[in-house]
C-alpha cells in the first residue's frame, strides 16, 4: 500500500547516527571543544562545548549516584536557560528520559504531567521551586527536587545545582555512557495536548531523534559545516515546547552558537540579533509580528539576517511577503511538524512558494486521504497523515490514544487538512482536531469547557480559537448562563485566569449565547462557532 501512487516518498534517508544520543554528545561536545555554544545576554555569559560537556558529566555522575539511568525519568521545570541545556545532557548521558515541565503550569497542571512521567528528580529553577515543593508529598518516586541559580536555600532538602557542579572545569575522560536499543529507548517525553483537555506524554526514541539529525544534515549541510564563529542562532522558543527543545538539542549537537533568551523582550531580542550577527532566525510567527510591527526595529540594522524560518504555527503568505521586503531577505519559510513527528516533516527549504509548509522530508512518506482513507492526488484536500523514523513510540500509558493516532499500518493521522500540488509542496488549510493554537502551543478546548462548566451559574459553554494576527487565535468562550443565576465577562475570565496557565486564558473574550449549537449525538458544531467568530472579527474592523 505504501507504493501507492498518492502516497509521496521523501529521498532516500543516508545515516549516519546510530546508537544513544549520549555516546553521540560524548563524542561531538570533545570535537566542537572550544566553540561557544550558548550565550545568554541577560547575564552576559557564555558556555563552550567543552564547559558544556564538563558540567553535563558531573550531573550525570550525580544522578548516577542515586541509582538513575535507562528507564527512569528527569524533570526540569524552569525557563530556558544554560543549566536547562546541562541537564538534558546529562540526562542523555545516563539513558534517562527527559521530561520537560511547562513553568507556567498551575499545581493541577503540573501534577497531571508529573503523573504521566513520574520522574525520580526534578530541576527547578526559582520561578517554580515552590509549586514543586508543594507537590513532591503527592508522589512517592521524586528523590529529590534541584534548584539552579542560587548558591544556597532555606530548605535543607532542597539540592543546590552549583553544589553538584562543585566548580568542575575538567572533563572527566573516564565516564562512559551506556549503550541502548535506540528503536525502544524513549529519550524524551514532550507534552502535547490532546481533545480530551489533558496533556498527552509523547515518547519519542534516541532513533527518532538521530533520524531527525540525519535529516537536517542532508536538507540543511551548510548550516552544520558553517565555520563562521557569528553563525548564530537564537534560543527564544521555550525549551520545554517541542520547537524550542530540539532546536537547541540539534544546536548542541551541531556545536554552533545559541543566543538563550530566558524572558522576551523586544530590546533584548533585536539587541542579540545585531551583537551576534544572527544570520538565520528560527522562532514562532508571533516573533516575526512583532520584529514587523514593533517601532524599536527601525532603531536597529538588521542586515545581518540572511534567512527567516518559522514553525509551531501557521506564517500567512503576507506575512512571509513583508518580511521579505522589509528586510532584503530571500529566504523566508516555514515547516510543519508535531510533537509526535518528532519536528519538522514538511520543511520548505528555499520559501520558493509562499505558503506552503514544504515538501517531505527525507526518510518519510506523506499522504492526503479522505474519509474513506484513500490516498488522494494533487489539489485534493483530505488530513494529511505521516509515516516513517520520525514518528514518536506513543503515548505515556495511554494505548489508546496511540491507537487512535497511530493506525495498524504506521501511518500517523495528524487531524489537519491538507493538500499538495504537483510539485509536492503541501498547503495546510484547516484543523480536524478541536486544539487552538495560541502563540505556538496547542490549547484544548475541552479542558476550558469542562472547567467553565463547574460554575453553577453555567448551563453549557465551548470554546473556540478566534483569529488574531498577533497570536494566530484566542481562546473565545460561548456561554450559556443557567436561568436564574448572573455571571459577567469579567468574572468569568479571572475564574479561567486563576486555575489555567498564560495561554489558555480568555484573550478572544466571552459571548453570552442562548444555546450552544450540537449535532445529533451532541457534539459542538465547532465550525458554527468558528464562522460566527470571524463575522465578529470582521464586523469590528468595518467600525
Amino acid at each position: 500500500m505504501d507504493n501507492h501512487p498518492n502516497i509521496l516518498h521523501g529521498p532516500p534517508l543516508e545515516r549516519y547516527v546510530t546508537g544513544s544520543l549520549g555516546e553521540l554528545l560524548l563524542m561531538l561536545l570533545k570535537v566542537h571543544d572550544d566553540n561557544i555554544v550558548l550565550v545568554d545576554p541577560s547575564i552576559d555569559e557564555e558556555l563552550s562545548a567543552t564547559a558544556l560537556l564538563a558540567k553535563s558529566i558531573q550531573v550525570a555522575k550525580w544522578l548516577k549516584s542515586l541509582g538513575i539511568g535507562l528507564g527512569d525519568r528527569v524533570c526540569v521545570n524552569s525557563e530556558n536557560r544554560f543549566e536547562f541545556a546541562i541537564t538534558t545532557a546529562a540526562t542523555m548521558l545516563v539513558a534517562a528520559t527527559f521530561a520537560p515541565l511547562n513553568p507556567d503550569y498551575t499545581p493541577a497542571e503540573a501534577n497531571h504531567v508529573i503523573k504521566l512521567s513520574k520522574p525520580k528528580v526534578i530541576f527547578c529553577s526559582e520561578l517554580t521551586i515552590n509549586k514543586m515543593k508543594g507537590l513532591k508529598s503527592e508522589h512517592s518516586y521524586i528523590q529529590k527536587l534541584v534548584l539552579f541559580g542560587p548558591t544556597s536555600y532555606p530548605d535543607s532538602d532542597i539540592v543546590i545545582f552549583e553544589n553538584i557542579l562543585n566548580g568542575v572545569t575538567e572533563i572527566d575522560e573516564s565516564f562512559t555512557a551506556p549503550e541502548v536499543d535506540p528503536n525502544e529507548t524513549v529519550a524524551t517525553i514532550l507534552c502535547s495536548s490532546g481533545t480530551t483537555g489533558l496533556p498527552k506524554g509523547v515518547m519519542c526514541t534516541h532513533e527518532n531523534m538521530a533520524a531527525f539529525f540525519d535529516i537536517g544534515r542532508m536538507q540543511f549541510l551548510d548550516m552544520l559545516i558553517s565555520d563562521d564563529p557569528s553563525d548564530a542562532i537564537m534560543g527564544l522558543t521555550p525549551f520545554f515546547h517541542s520547537f524550542g527543545f530540539m532546536l537547541m538539542f540539534v544546536n548542541i549537537v551541531r556545536g554552533k552558537k545559541m543566543v538563550v533568551i530566558r524572558k522576551f523582550q523586544t530590546k533584548l531580542f533585536l539587541d542579540a540579533i545585531v551583537r551576534y550577527k544572527v544570520r538565520r532566525l528560527i522562532v514562532p510567527p508571533p516573533v516575526l509580528l512583532v520584529l514587523i510591527k514593533s517601532p524599536l526595529t527601525k532603531n536597529y540594522d538588521l542586515s545581518c539576517l540572511k534567512e527567516i524560518r518559522s514553525g509551531a504555527a501557521a506564517l500567512g503568505k503576507d506575512m512571509e511577503q513583508e518580511l521579505k521586503e522589509r528586510f532584503k531577505i530571500k529566504t523566508v519559510a516555514q515547516s510543519y511538524g508535531m510533537t509526535e513527528t518528532t519536528l519538522g516533516v514538511l520543511l520548505n527549504i528555499t520559501g520558493e512558494k509562499l505558503g506552503s509548509v514544504g515538501k517531505i522530508v527525507p526518510g518519510m512518506m506523506v499522504k492526503i486521504i479522505n474519509e474513506e482513507g484513500e490516498p488522494l492526488g494533487p489539489y485534493q484536500e483530505g488530513e494529511v497523515c505521516f509515516k516513517g523514523p520520525l514518528i514518536m513510540k506513543g503515548y505515556v500509558d495511554n494505548p489508546q490514544a496511540t491507537a487512535e493516532t497511530i493506525d495498524p499500518d504506521g501511518w500517523l493521522h495528524t487531524g489537519d487538512i491538507a493538500y499538495y500540488d504537483e510539485d509536492g509542496f503541501f498547503f495546510i488549510v484547516d484543523r480536524i482536531k478541536e486544539l487552538i493554537k495560541y502563540k505556538g502551543f496547542q490549547v484544548a478546548p475541552a479542558e476550558l469547557e469542562g472547567l467553565l462548566l463547574t460554575r453553577p451559574e453555567i448551563q453549557d459553554a465551548a470554546v473556540i480559537g478566534l483569529p488574531d494576527e498577533n497570536a494566530g487565535e484566542l481562546p473565545l468562550a460561548y456561554v450559556v448562563i443557567r436561568e436564574g443565576y448572573h455571571i459577567t465577562e469579567n468574572q468569568i475570565q479571572k475564574f479561567l485566569a486563576d486555575s489555567l496557565s498564560p495561554q489558555k486564558q480568555l484573550r478572544g473574550g466571552v459571548i453570552f449565547v442562548n444555546e450552544i449549537p450540537r449535532n445529533q449525538t451532541g457534539k459542538i458544531l465547532r465550525r458554527v462557532l468558528r464562522e460566527r467568530a470571524r463575522g465578529l472579527v470582521k464586523a469590528k474592523a468595518k467600525l
